[in-house]
């Protein structure tokens, strides 16, 4: 049995920390000890996990209840990390930092034997490079840096091995429940419409721009087109008579709108080779996926798109649309897929990795 403590600069509703949450769960059902290390002015966990949550103060004291609920400072959160690990660190076998500025409390803080561990997950390269502040300077700097510290990286796609500054030899691919990400029954395909799917992200590098735009050039071709968007988050005063907002308000939710689609739309910007969930849980739930070719996508599994291209897109839904045998192909291809992702398998991936290799020393 390993003991594994995981530090975490707070709980939030990010998919980083669905990752950390489900991990943990596969871990204690394979009988390993797993806790989490947050500083007391956190939340309570948002997902459900089996976990321990252990909280910790600027002082370094460390208590099964949470000591603070003023407002975070990211100075006081990284104190309260270092000193709570440097307090009860020796006791665990694995300490995995999970996010740029975790890194550094992992690293500097004395830990006994405790082998360290970082889980560089999807887009962390370039979370702070957007800031043009002085604070978004110092939060980029630290994150560049943090690739230089003496931890062993894990990421979670082969994109990140060598990219920008990062470098790394281990890869754990991130997971989803494929108990809930399944295909719905079995129903007589829709000839008077075809919906269309994305979800709604307000950052440009998203791409939701360019769904837009080949929906309204498909919607005026021919109005059996539908475009039905996750969450919102459309540019100010956009609005279509052949659109619809859904927002899912769980996981099992956000299953059923995705098998409601017939294409799911993914037309990111940028780090294509990158995970991306709304293409692994389209495929686990039976769905067509047109993407500017994020991890998995072959011309096997989903139709890749030109980046930045709205006609391609549309191309893309009408190819889809007048060949049903090449969709059901691509699907079941997607599917199969997808079946690599469950939480279990990649739970036992990162084991093997904390059981085989030794911390880095660059």
């Amino acid at each position: 049995m390993s003991r594994i403590l995981i530090p975490v600069l707070g709980f939030d509703r990010t998919g980083g920390c669905r990752v950390l949450a489900e991990l943990a769960n596969a871990w204690i059902k394979r009988g390993h000890k797993v806790v989490f290390l947050a500083p007391g002015t956190s939340p309570e966990p948002y997902f459900p996990t089996k976990a321990n949550v252990l909280w910790a103060d600027s002082r370094g004291l460390v208590s099964e209840e949470r000591q603070a609920k003023r407002r975070p400072s990211a100075r006081d959160n990284l104190t309260s990390l270092f000193r709570g690990l440097k307090r009860i660190g020796s006791g665990y076998d694995i300490a995995l930092a999970n996010h740029s500025l975790t890194a550094w409390p992992v690293a500097l803080a004395p830990c006994g034997q405790a082998r360290k561990f970082y889980y560089i997950q999807a887009y962390e390269p370039e979370v702070y490079t957007s800031l043009r502040t002085a604070r978004g300077y110092v939060l980029a700097t630290l994150s560049a840096s943090s690739y230089w510290l003496p931890i062993h990286r894990i990421v979670n796609a082969e994109l990140y091995f060598h990219y920008r500054n990062l470098r790394a030899t281990s890869m754990v691919p991130p997971g989803i429940d494929l108990g809930v990400f399944k295909p719905g029954p079995e129903t007589t395909k829709r000839e008077d419409c075809v919906i269309i799917g994305c979800i709604g992200r307000p950052e440009p590098e998203k791409g939701t721009a360019y769904v837009l735009k080949a929906f309204e050039q498909l919607y005026r071709e021919n109005t059996k087109y539908r475009l039905r968007v996750a969450y919102g988050n459309l540019p100010h005063g956009w609005k279509h008579e052949g659109s619809e907002i859904v927002v899912p308000r769980n996981d099992r939710e956000l299953a059923d709108y995705y098998r409601s689609l017939d294409i799911l739309v993914a037309a990111g910007t940028i780090q294509h080779g990158a995970p991306h969930y709304p293409v692994l849980e389209s495929w686990a739930c039976g769905v067509a996926v047109i993407t500017t070719g994020y991890m998995g996508a072959t011309d096997e599994t989903a139709w890749i798109v030109a980046n930045r291209d709205a006609n391609a897109i549309c191309q893309a839904v009408k190819e889809i649309v007048r060949d049903p045998g090449k969709r059901r192909a691509r699907i079941r291809r997607g599917l199969e897929l997808a079946k690599n992702h469950s939480w279990d398998d990649v739970a036992d991936r990162m084991l093997a990795v904390f059981a085989n290799l030794e911390p880095c020393r660059a």
